[in-house]
C-alpha cells in the first residue's frame, strides 16, 4: 500500500454536494497534506474511464458521500461497486458519509433513493440488483451522519481526524514484518528535531542493501501529514541518468507547487511562493553532492520548518552537502536478523525446529544485511533441508545474483586506482564467504566514503591475525587475545552481538586500538581499564544490561569524531575518568576551528542507564563535548559543577532524571541550543541564569511535575515555544519585563497557574495560547486584546474561570471555546466597534454556568455557530447575529426566553 498515488478518494454527486460539503472536505483534507482524488468534471458520461478505475486502485481509503440522489448517478452506482470490490481484495478503509439521508433510507433503498432505481431499471436492468448490493453493504459500514454530527464544519473536521487516525493505521500495516524499523525511524524523528522552525537537512548513510530507501520512505509516510508540500524521488542517481537533471528537479519541485512546470522552461529557478512552504523533501540514492545542490540550491528556498531527508552509501557526498545530522544504518542485529529472514523463510517469526542449525549458517553468511536476508529467505521457502545444504554450499562459492550485483554498485563508484586496490584485497580473502569480504570492506568504510589511504590499511597479511588492523572474527579475537600476543596493528575490534561473552579480556598489548565495539553483549559483566588506551575513539556498549563499572581514558575527552555510547546499560551504578593523560593541556583553543564538520565533534549517550547515580566531573568539562544524553538516569540527581567556559556543546538531554536543581555553572554552557528537561519530576525551579544562554532555541520542561516557578528572563531567549504541558504545581507567572519577539507558542495545559500577568501583551509574536484544563485560572487579563497575533487560544476545561474581558473579541480568533467551564457565569458586554470587527466563527459555552447572555451578542457579525448545550443555569438567548445558521441548545433545563432572528 505504501506506493498508491491517492490517500483518499471522493466518491460523490456534484449536483448535491459539489458546491458545499464536498469543497469544504476536499479544501481540509488539501490543507492537512492528504494527497486526494477528486474528479471535478461537470459533465462525466454515463462509463468510468480507465483513468478513474486507475485513480481507485490507487487509492488508500475512500470516502463516499452519500447524499439525496447519490443514487441518480449510474456513475456513481458503479464507481461503489468497484470501490467496494477493491475493500474486498485489498482490505482498503471505505468511511460512508450519510449526507442529509437517513441511513436505514440508504440500506433498504427509499424514499429518493428507491425513485431513483425505478428510472433505472428500465435502461440497465440487471445491474441494479448489483448496485443495490453495493448500497445495502456500504450503508452497514461505520460512518459519518451529518444529523448526528453537527455543525458542517464539525463534521468536517472529525472526518479528516478519521482519516489521518486511519493513515496512521495503513502506515503501520505497510511496515508490519520489517524488523527493526521502528528504531530507526524513532532515531532519525528525534535528528529531524520536528519541533523547530529552521530548515534541516539529514543524511542517512549506509552501505548497498542495508535498508536506508525502506527507511526513508517510512519516515517520509508517517510524517507527511505533518507538512504543506511533500515530494520523493527514488534511485536519484538511475533517474538522473535517465531522463537528465533537469527534468528530476522539475518534477519534484511541481509536485511541491502542485502545478505543472512547463518542459519548455529552462534554467527555472526556486518559486518564491516555496520560501513561505514548510515541505518533505526525500532524495534517495545520491552520489554526487554537486547534483544535490543543483536540485535543492539553499535552504532558504524552502520555509520555515522544512525537511529534508538524503541517502547515500557515500558519506563524503552527505558531508560535502552540509547534512546537518548523518544517520547511519548499520547491519541487524542477531534477533532482527532472525526475525526478518524467518518471515520470508518459514512465514512466521521463528525458525523450524528441524531447520535451527541451517538457520543459523544462514544468519552467519548474511550478517546482518537485510537484502541478503530478503533474498536468501525467498530463495529457501519451502525448500527441504537438503536444499538448503546444497543452496549454502553454492553460496560459499557465489554469491546471489541480486545481492552480488547491488554491492558491486559500490565498487563500481571506485576510480581505477582504487578498484586495482580493492581488488588486491578481494584476492586476499579467496575461498573465504563473501560475507567475510563484506564486513572487511564495510569495517574500513567500504559501504561509505573509500579513500586511497584507508583501502592501503588494508594491504596486510590476512593469513596472519595477529598482525591485522581489524578483527570481527570471534574465533581469530579469541586465538590472538587468549594467547596474550603483542598487537601493535590492532585498530579495531568488534564483538557486536557476542551474547555470550562475560569478560572483555585484556587489551594492554593493543597499545593502538582505536575502536572498540560490544554492544548487544547482554552477558558481559567486566571491562578490563582503558585508562592506558590513549588512542581510543569510540567506545561502544549499547545494551550491555549487566556492565555496572566503567573506567574509560581522560584523553578520549579531547577528541573531535570521538564517541562513547552507554545507552541502555541498565545496571551501570560507577563510570569513571582516569588516566595520566592531561586534558586540558593537551586541548588547544584551536582545535574546534579546525575540525571538519560539527557532525563529527564528540558525542556521548549514556542515556537509560537507570542506576547511574553520579557522573564525573570531566565529562561536563570537555571542551569538545558537544552532545551529552543523560535521558532515562531515573537515580542521576545532580550535575557536577562545570569549572570553564564551554562553547561546543549543543545539546544536553536530562529527560527523567532525578536532577532537583540545575547548578549554578551551568551558565558557562554558552554554546547551548537545546536543553530538554522532559519528566524531570523532581525538579522544582530554572535557575534565572538560564535567560543568559543566548543561543538556547529549545527548551523542553513537559511534565516536570515539582516545577513550581521560573524565571521572567526566560523571555529573553530566542525560543519560538514554551511548553508546560503536564507541570501540574506550577501556580504562578512571572512578569515579562520587555517585548519578546520569538515566542509564537506558549503551553499551559493541566499547570496550576492561578493568574496570567497584564505583561502578557508583551508577548508580540504570540499566535497560539493553550490553556487546556487550568483548573486553577480564574481570570483572564484585558491586555490579552492587545495579542495582534494570536489566532488560537484553547480554555477548555479551566474548571475554575469566572469571566473573561470582552476584548477578547479583538483577537484574529476564529473559533472560542469555553466547554468545560463550569464556574463561567458572566459574559461581557461587547462594545459596537468590536463585536463588527470580530473574526469569530463559532463559539461554545457548552457546560458553563452563564446565566444570560448579553443583547450585545449581536454584536459578534461573522458568527455563524453557538453552542449552549449543557447550559444548565441558561435563561435567556437574546437576538443573535444575522449570518448565524447553528444554534445547539441539548439540556438546557432552565431556559425561559430564546429571540428568533
Amino acid at each position: 500500500m505504501s506506493n498508491l498515488k491517492y490517500d483518499v478518494f471522493l466518491s460523490f454527486r456534484g449536483e448535491d454536494t459539489r458546491e458545499n460539503f464536498t469543497s469544504h472536505l476536499y479544501a481540509e483534507l488539501c490543507r492537512k497534506t492528504i494527497e486526494t482524488f477528486i474528479d471535478n468534471r461537470l459533465d462525466r458520461g454515463e462509463e468510468i474511464s480507465p483513468a478513474l478505475y486507475r485513480a481507485i486502485e490507487e487509492s488508500k481509503i475512500y470516502v463516499i458521500i452519500l447524499s439525496e440522489h447519490y443514487a441518480s448517478s449510474s456513475w456513481c452506482l458503479d464507481e461503489l461497486t468497484e470501490i467496494l470490490k477493491c475493500k474486498e481484495r485489498y482490505g482498503r478503509e471505505v468511511i460512508p458519509v450519510f449526507y442529509k439521508v437517513d441511513p436505514s433510507n440508504v440500506r433498504h433503498q427509499r424514499h429518493s433513493y428507491a425513485d431513483d432505481f425505478v428510472k433505472h431499471h428500465q435502461r440497465f436492468g440487471g445491474k441494479v440488483d448489483a448496485w443495490k448490493a453495493s448500497l445495502t453493504q456500504v450503508a452497514g459500514l461505520s460512518g459519518w451522519d451529518s444529523q448526528v454530527t453537527r455543525p458542517e464544519s464539525t463534521l468536517v473536521s472529525e472526518i479528516v481526524k478519521d482519516i489521518l487516525k486511519k493513515l496512521n493505521s495503513c502506515f503501520l500495516s505497510n511496515y508490519e514484518g520489517m524488523t527493526g524499523i521502528d528504531m530507526h525511524i524513532e532515531q532519525i524523528q528525534s535528528l529531524l528535531l520536528l519541533e523547530l522552525p529552521t530548515v534541516r537537512m539529514i543524511g542517512i548513510w549506509g552501505m548497498g542493501g542495508i535498508g536506508k530507501t525502506t527507511i526513508a520512505s517510512a519516515v517520509f509516510e508517517k510524517l507527511a501529514t505533518q507538512f504543506c508540500s511533500k515530494s520523493i524521488i527514488l534511485n536519484v542517481q538511475q533517474e538522473i541518468e535517465r531522463v537528465g537533471l533537469d527534468h528530476v528537479k522539475r518534477k519534484y519541485l511541481s509536485k511541491l507547487l502542485g502545478e505543472d512546470i512547463p518542459s519548455s522552461e529552462h534554467n527555472f529557478s526556486f518559486d518564491p511562493r516555496l520560501k513561505r512552504t514548510k515541505v518533505l523533501l526525500v532524495f534517495d540514492d545520491v552520489k554526487d553532492s554537486d547534483q544535490l545542490k543543483d536540485l535543492i540550491g539553499t535552504h532558504s528556498n524552502f520555509g520555515q520548518g522544512s525537511r529534508i531527508i538524503v541517502t547515500s552509501r557515500d558519506r563524503q557526498v552527505l558531508e560535502n552537502a552540509n547534512a546537518d545530522e548523518i544517520y547511519q544504518v548499520g547491519e541487524m542485529d542477531y534477533q532482527d536478523s532472525l526475525q526478518l529472514f524467518c518471515l520470508f523463510a518459514f512465514k512466521q517469526n521463528n525458525p523450524k525446529e528441524s531447520f535451527l542449525r541451517l538457520t543459523e549458517k544462514v544468519l552467519n553468511y548474511a550478517q546482518g544485511l537485510p537484502l541478503a536476508l530478503k533474498v536468501l529467505g525467498s530463495l529457501l521457502y519451502g525448500k527441504t533441508k537438503e536444499v538448503w545444504e546444497s543452496q549454502l554450499q553454492k553460496i560459499k562459492k557465489l554469491p546471489d545474483i541480486k545481492i552480488f550485483r547491488l554491492l558491486k554498485l559500490s565498487y563500481d563508484g571506485l576510480d581505477d586506482d582504487q578498484k586495482d586496490i580493492f581488488l588486491d584485497i578481494a584476492c586476499f580473502h579467496r575461498g573465504q564467504f563473501e560475507k567475510d569480504v563484506a564486513l572487511t570492506l564495510d569495517s574500513c568504510g567500504f559501504s561509505a566514503y573509500i579513500g586511497m589511504d584507508v583501502l592501503k590499511d588494508r594491504l596486510q597479511c590476512v593469513d596472519d591475525p595477529g598482525k591485522r588492523s581489524r578483527l570481527w572474527k570471534p574465533s581469530d579475537i579469541y586465538d590472538v587475545l587468549s594467547k596474550k600476543m603483542a598487537l601493535p596493528n590492532l585498530k579495531r575490534l568488534n564483538l557486536h552481538n557476542s551474547m555470550k561473552l562475560r569478560r572483555l579480556p585484556d587489551l594492554s598489548l593493543c597499545p593502538n586500538i582505536e575502536e572498540v565495539c560490544l554492544s548487544g553483549c547482554i552477558s558481559l559483566t567486566q571491562v578490563y581499564s582503558s585508562s592506558f588506551l590513549n588512542n581510543l575513539n569510540i567506545l561502544d556498549l549499547y545494551g550491555c544490561t549487566e556492565v555496572k563499572s566503567l573506567n574509560i581514558p581522560s584523553n578520549i575527552l579531547t577528541r573531535s569524531s570521538a564517541s562513547v555510547t552507554l545507552r541502555d546499560c541498565h545496571n551501570l551504578e560507577t563510570l569513571l575518568i582516569s588516566g595520566d593523560y592531561d586534558v586540558w593541556e593537551s586541548f588547544s583553543d584551536t582545535v574546534p576551528n579546525t575540525v571538519p564538520s560539527i557532525n563529527d565533534f564528540y558525542r556521548l549517550d549514556i542515556s537509560n542507564c537507570k542506576s547511574l547515580t553520579c557522573l564525573p566531573t570531566e565529562i561536563l568539562n570537555s571542551k569538545i563535548l558537544r552532545k551529552l544524553s543523560l535521558g532515562g538516569c531515573l537515580k542521576l540527581e545532580e550535575l557536577p559543577e562545570i569549572k570553564e567556559t564551554m562553547e561546543n556543546l549543543k545539546v544536553l538531554i536530562l529527560d527523567k532524571t532525578t536532577i532537583k536543581e540545575l547548578p549554578s555553572s551551568l551558565h558557562h554552557l554558552v554554546g547551548l541550543e537545546k536543553l530538554s528537561l522532559k519528566s524531570c519530576t523532581k525538579l522544582k525551579t530554572i535557575p534565572s541564569f538560564i535567560g543568559n544562554l543566548s543561543n538556547l532555541f529549545m527548551l523542553d520542561l513537559t511534565y516536570c511535575e515539582s516545577l513550581e516557578t521560573f524565571p521572567s528572563n526566560i523571555f529573553k531567549l530566542k525560543l519560538t515555544e514554551l511548553d508546560f504541558e503536564g507541570c501540574s504545581m506550577l501556580q504562578t507567572f512571572p512578569e515579562i519585563l520587555e517585548p519578546a519577539e520569538s515566542f509564537t507558542y506558549i503551553n499551559l495545559t493541566k499547570t496550576a497557574i492561578k493568574e496570567l500577568p497584564s505583561s502578557l501583551q508583551l508577548l508580540v509574536g504570540l499566535e497560539e495560547l493553550n490553556l487546556h484544563s487550568c483548573t486553577k485560572l480564574k481570570t483572564i487579563p484585558s491586555s490579552i486584546g492587545n495579542l495582534s497575533k494570536l489566532l488560537e487560544l484553547d480554555l477548555t476545561y479551566c474548571e475554575s474561570l469566572e469571566t473573561f474581558p470582552c476584548n477578547i473579541f479583538k483577537l484574529k480568533l476564529t473559533k472560542l471555546d469555553f466547554h468545560g467551564c463550569s464556574m463561567l457565569r458572566i459574559f461581557p458586554e461587547i462594545p459596537n466597534d468590536i463585536g463588527r470587527l470580530s473574526s469569530l466563527i463559532e463559539l461554545s459555552l457548552k457546560g458553563s454556568s452563564i446565566v444570560n447572555l448579553p443583547e450585545s451578542m449581536a454584536h459578534l457579525s461573522s458568527l455563524k455557530s453557538l453552542n449552549l448545550s449543557d447550559c444548565k443555569l441558561l435563561e435567556c438567548v437574546p437576538k443573535l447575529p444575522p449570518n448565524i445558521n447553528q444554534v445547539l441548545a441539548f439540556d438546557c433545563p432552565s431556559i425561559k426566553r430564546i429571540t428568533i432572528n
